[in-house]
């Protein structure tokens, strides 16, 4: 008899003949009559006497009164390991359960707000270890493993119930839920599984099994190994479903949520006998790797060649721009998961289009997330620069692809996390071409006021070789301005740029060149052609007009 077993009986024994009479006592009684409801003084004979047999010189294993007390102890093993199981775990509250039976489109199981069971008291879980050793002394700890695995296999199968994890099963019976709250109850149900259920169990198998050798870690395995199958076979079947890639938001939360519990199945399972889900899990790794490689190409390419025949006529911020950038903010917030799960270089080939690989910068300092993030914008780009070509007016374009450009930048400048992961090198690429873009558009446009401006085709050539102003030629000028005027007007007064500082600086670095080119235009012909005053019919539109024209009206639809 162990050490600690002579302590817990105070190092007493009886004789054979009474430890007879007493093991003959108990087989006599009713099953549903248990020692463990006796008194410590009855419960301690008991125990004595089972020892007593264990040491007999005469015991074999056809012994009929080892028989009989090992049969007893396997029967109150049962009985009183069966009585935990009446134990329930649930959220902190009965309102709180009952409206997560009710709204089955989200989750309202909270890993916060859930209680465990209570563990056994120390008198239930002394009684259990006793009996395992004396059932262990006598040869018998197998019977006692497989009682134990029995009971609380059906314990667990109960709170799982309770979860609603069968719902998670495409054949599940019971309340459906949507795709998300699947994704989101698996989140949830992991959580509770692992860091409370499997954990609790571990804890109750080796106080019980203690001393024991593996039969702890064969019991907790044995409770829990088809459950955490299950448990993560569902992360496994997602990886294997190629869902699309606008579900990706759910789709890394969950592998999130995976990765969180597996960093405790590892510690959980780390025993010989936790092979079987420690190898399910790494299965589930790759699976989960090789999904993650497709999801992103899926995206890239899908922004590369989303298609739109008509653009807008305002040369706004396309909607795939923000969907792509609200994407890209995503994966950031998933950095840590990602990081680890990418473990190659972007594909750069989508069907007959190639990327150049400079196009993605130095890769010799990025990790192979930051590439995909580079990849995502250029693609975007590439599907932008076509749409501006559809744009009969190709300033219109130039301002499309500004309004598009600078709402990329912005959104980097804005996350310190993803300007780090993009990089200053393309970064400053990105705002060349914001700058060219916006230096297009303001060209374009004051190019059609300053042709009006230039002296050229204003003089004629007289005798002598001398020049003079032609009224006609000057009437005509004046005609050409107040015809872009008009244009400008009633046309780019309709496009918009919808970030107010860059509105604002566009509108007066216009108007700083525009308007002091249209005063000395006036100044230097006003005599010269008789116009006296800008209310001349010459002068459809004074240089306060345009000034007003080009810092208020210009690009005014921006609300």
């Amino acid at each position: 008899m162990t050490t600690w077993l002579r302590n817990w009986m105070g190092g007493s024994t009886i004789s054979q003949q009474l430890a007879i009479e007493t093991i003959a006592l108990w087989q006599s009684k009713p099953a549903h009559e248990l020692i463990f409801n006796s008194s410590h003084r009855e419960i301690r004979q008991y125990m004595l006497a089972v020892d007593k047999i264990l040491q007999s010189p005469k015991m074999n294993g056809f012994d009929e009164n080892f028989a009989k007390s090992m049969a007893r102890l396997k029967l109150e093993f049962q009985a009183v390991l069966s009585r935990q199981a009446h134990y329930t775990a649930g959220p902190s509250s009965v309102t709180e359960w009952s409206s997560s039976l009710i709204d089955s489109t989200a989750c309202a199981i909270r890993f916060e707000d859930y209680l465990v069971y209570e563990k056994p008291n120390e008198k239930v879980i002394s009684y259990l270890r006793n009996i395992a050793a004396r059932m262990s002394i006598g040869g018998n700890l197998g019977d006692c493993i497989k009682v134990y695995i029995s009971v609380r296999k059906r314990f667990l199968e109960s709170q799982l119930q309770r979860l609603r994890f069968e719902e998670l099963s495409s054949g599940g019976k019971g309340r459906k839920f949507d795709w998300e709250g699947k994704v989101e109850l698996w989140i949830q149900v992991a959580k509770i599984c692992v860091e409370l259920f499997f954990q609790r169990e571990k804890n109750f198998c080796e106080e019980i099994f203690q001393n024991l050798g593996a039969a702890k870690d064969e019991c907790f395995v044995g409770t829990v190994q088809d459950f955490a199958v299950k448990l993560f076979g569902f992360a496994e079947s997602l990886s294997l479903s190629n869902q699309p890639y606008e579900r990706m938001v759910s789709v890394f939360g969950l592998y999130d949520g995976f990765f969180s519990v597996l960093e405790v199945s590892d510690t959980l399972f780390a025993s010989e006998p936790g092979k079987r889900i420690r190898d399910v899990c790494l299965d589930t790794v790759r699976k989960i790797e090789n999904d993650v490689g497709r999801t992103m190409y899926d995206f890239e390419n899908a922004v590369l060649n989303e298609i739109l025949k008509v653009p807008d006529d305002k040369g706004d911020v396309y909607r795939l721009t923000e969907y792509a950038m609200d994407r890209i903010k995503l994966l950031v917030s998933h950095k840590k998961l990602l990081t680890n799960l990418i473990k190659t270089a972007p594909s750069l080939r989508f069907g007959n289009v190639v990327i150049p690989e400079e196009e993605l910068g130095d890769f010799g300092f990025r990790t192979f997330l930051d590439l995909h993030l580079i990849l995502i914008i250029v693609v975007l780009l590439m599907n932008l620069e076509g749409k501006s070509k559809k744009y009969k007016d190709p300033i219109l374009g130039d301002l499309f692809m500004m309004n598009n450009i600078h709402h990329i930048v912005q959104k980097i400048e804005g996350s310190d996390e993803l300007h780090e992961m993009i990089g200053d090198l393309y970064l400053n690429k990105l705002r060349q071409k914001e700058k060219q873009s916006m230096g297009n558009y303001q060209s374009s446009t004051s190019n059609k006021f300053l042709a009006c401006f230039d002296d050229k085709g204003l003089y004629v050539t007289r005798w002598c070789f001398s020049r003079r102003l032609s009224r006609t030629a000057l009437k005509k000028r004046m005609k050409d301005f107040n015809d872009v005027f008009e244009h400008v007007g009633a046309l780019h007064s309709s496009w918009t740029v919808p970030d107010s500082p860059l509105r604002a600086n566009i509108r007066q670095s216009m108007s700083d060149k525009l308007v002091p080119a249209y005063q000395q235009f006036l100044e230097k012909f006003r005599r010269r052609c008789g116009i006296n005053s800008p209310g001349d019919a010459r002068i459809k539109h004074s240089a306060e007009e345009l000034k007003v024209l080009l810092l208020e009206k210009l690009l005014a639809n921006s609300s």
